[in-house]
């Protein structure tokens, strides 16, 4: 087997050095010079290692004062379908939710085009931001059909919208079809997401079906792109 080079050596331990916590969050990496000395290489070589790890999101480098760690982005993966509480949670992270609006609306075209129902019944209007360690991190607008959902509340929709759906309903949640673009947001929606207006965020639209082919969902999310991260698994 080919040896890895040194630069991948060193980048291996203080990944492993990060993982462990023995390089914690916001703590800053000993200097190139030190590197250098510990590991008994070239300063190039520290620097090709340093740039891996960069790379990997792991560091942030700030001018004049040194190299740091780097929090760890939340991820989202995109092609399984769970809940925000449940992949958050399974990430060792303490999800939220702040209820922003929950409204009672005759749905428009749009709405009732991604719903598959008529213009004008009714529907929930609901707009929560969704937190990770108290840090405001997805927005979201969810449309749900009145029809399906009679009783819902605004105590489920701080808790686990899927969890409400299946355990509360009894009902089996097939699939989500989703579209993925970035967007410039508007002042209110930028207000909501702490965002600066001009600052990109991705923008992920979903419209959810049950096993009986029931449309029960439609969801624009807002993902902080510096905050937030999607893994995709490509299989041949």
């Amino acid at each position: 087997m080919m040896k890895k080079p040194r630069y991948l050596q060193i980048a291996d331990v203080l990944i492993d050095k990060i993982n462990s916590g023995e390089l914690a969050v916001g703590s800053i990496l000993p200097t190139e010079g030190n590197l250098q000395t510990e590991f008994d290489v070239s300063r190039v070589t520290i620097r090709k290692a340093m740039q891996v790890l960069v790379d990997k999101d792991l560091l942030f480098r700030q001018r004049g004062s040194g190299t740091y760690v780097k929090a760890p982005r939340a991820k989202h993966n995109a092609l399984q379908l769970s809940g925000f509480v449940e992949e958050v949670s399974a990430q060792g992270k303490t999800p939220s939710s702040k209820i922003i609006t929950f409204e009672l609306l005759e749905c428009e075209q749009d709405v009732a085009d991604k719903l598959g129902i008529e213009v004008g019944e009714e529907v929930y209007s609901i707009r929560r931001l969704r937190m990770i360690d108290d840090e405001p991190e997805v927005l979201e607008h969810t449309y749900l059909p009145v029809a399906l959902f009679p009783d819902l509340s605004i105590e489920a929709m701080r808790n686990s919208k899927y969890d409400y759906i299946e355990n509360t309903k009894g009902l089996k949640i097939h699939l989500a079809r989703q579209s993925v673009k970035p967007q410039i947001l508007d002042k209110d929606t930028a207000s909501e997401l702490n965002v600066d207006i001009y600052q990109p965020v991705i923008r992920v639209d979903s419209v959810g079906e049950l096993v009986n082919g029931d449309i029960f969902e439609y969801t624009i999310h807002y993902f902080k792109v510096e905050q937030y991260s999607f893994d995709y698994v490509a299989y041949r």
